[in-house]
């Protein structure tokens, strides 16, 4: 259509909201009603005709308004999207749309309102300054990992002829009764860490020293706000039975047990690739702290509004991410309220680290390549384990995960350009 038949106003709310105003001619309203019309005559069955076979008079008299609503919902999409279209404009969620006004032989008139990722201009990004970190280990560092590797190696062994101590894991059947109501509690049988620090203090103290086959009981009062609510503000008396005790035993720090690990050359050999490990992982984690540092420094410089549905949804992605790990606490009114606020911080952050990566990518030509995609598909493989032909072959049909791994292999590559052109300090 051209200007003589449709008219259209464009309206810049701000960077990232926009309204666009619309007058469609009464012409093709009523070309898309007497197509609508005919589909309501095809289906319509009313007495005394056959389905298909209604005078379409009769048929527009009596669906005239249902018929209205569906031109509406046909066409005003059809003709927003158009003129976008050619506005060169891509809202970020469907436009909302209000102010329709439309009376028989006049043009069909409506306001559509939406959100658009703002377009802005960058910084100089090549002359960053970010301080420069040095990754090192101490000899303590790989001592406490090497304990780490031991106990993640423990062995938990049967113990007979004594009681229960400190680091013991009790197996035990416990019974409670409320002691307001007289109402016994289910049977619970459980594995108890004794002396942890989160069970109990009463559990504790009575598990200590009792042997396998003895009982003993304690009471807990609890507090409204327990995290357990089927006792939260009930005082519960316990009965306590130990069935068995199993000792945390260590594995030896010795060549034998670094060779049970890998390492061919002993306890010596460990250590190194301790120590080296440890090393990557600073190193990693000291370049991601630069390269935040380095889209501070270009972000402390932009001008972005960024789209508040954007924002919300990306707020809401991460909450639930926060919220699934903290699922087995229970989260007070504050904290959920602080929860919501970090959300929104990240999701601001995210938004506009990804909008900026984006812009410079585009503007310094860097693209990933066939080779880079099929390497991290091998590395991705390798790290879960999986095929690299079956995870190839199921990212080459899910275009949604495609673009997911593209987008990741060009941001990183943007960012690996960025250090490289920062100015450490």
């Amino acid at each position: 259509m051209n200007e003589s038949e449709r008219r259209s106003r464009l309206t810049d709310v701000s960077p990232s909201r926009k309204e666009i105003s619309l007058e469609i001619p009464d012409a093709e309203f009523r070309k898309e009603y007497e197509k609508i019309l005919g589909e309501y005559v095809a289906k319509a069955k009313l007495d005394g005709f056959r389905r298909g076979h209604a005078p379409r008079e009769r048929v527009k008299a009596l669906f005239d308004h249902d018929i209205r609503h569906d031109v509406y919902d046909a066409l005003i999409p059809r003709v927003l999207e158009e003129e976008l279209r050619g506005l060169g404009l891509s809202p970020v969620d469907v436009p909302v749309l209000k102010d329709l006004k439309h009376e028989d032989g006049e043009p069909l008139s409506c306001t559509a309102a939406f959100e658009v990722l703002p377009d802005f201009e960058l910084p100089d990004y090549r002359s960053v300054r970010v301080k420069a970190r040095k990754a090192e280990v101490a000899e303590a560092d790989v001592n406490k990992a090497l304990e780490d590797i031991r106990a993640r190696a423990a062995e938990y062994s049967p113990v007979e002829g004594r009681g229960v101590r400190n680091g013991d894991y009790a197996v035990v059947e416990m019974q409670g009764r409320d002691l307001r109501t007289k109402r016994l509690l289910p049977v619970e049988k459980a594995v108890v860490l004794a002396g942890h620090a989160e069970n109990e203090p009463a559990l504790n103290e009575k598990l200590e020293g009792l042997a396998p086959g003895e009982e003993r009981s304690f009471e807990v009062v609890y507090p409204k706000d327990h995290a357990n609510r089927r006792v939260a503000g009930k005082d519960i008396a316990y009965g306590l039975k130990v069935r068995e005790i199993k000792e945390k035993r260590l594995p030896e720090l010795d060549d034998e047990f670094a060779k049970s690990l890998g390492a061919a050359e002993g306890l010596p050999a460990l250590r190194e690739k301790v120590r080296k490990e440890l090393l990557e992982v600073r190193e990693r984690a000291g370049r991601n702290e630069a390269a935040s540092e380095v889209l501070d420094g270009i972000a402390g410089k932009v001008s972005l509004e960024l789209p508040e549905s954007v924002v919300e949804r990306e707020a809401l992605a991460i909450l639930r991410r926060l919220l699934q790990a903290a699922r087995d606490r229970r989260i007070s009114p504050e904290a959920l309220e602080s929860l919501k606020a970090e959300a929104r911080r990240q999701a601001v952050d995210h938004l506009r680290n990804h909008l900026i990566l984006e812009k410079i990518a585009k503007k310094e030509g860097l693209q990933v390549t066939d080779e880079e995609v099929q390497a991290e598909i091998r590395s991705l493989a390798q790290a879960n384990n999986v095929s690299e032909a079956a995870l190839g072959d199921m990212i080459r049909r899910d275009e949604h995960r495609r673009d997911d791994l593209l987008e990741s292999l060009l941001f990183r590559k943007t960012v690996d350009f960025l250090m490289k052109t920062a100015i450490m300090s």
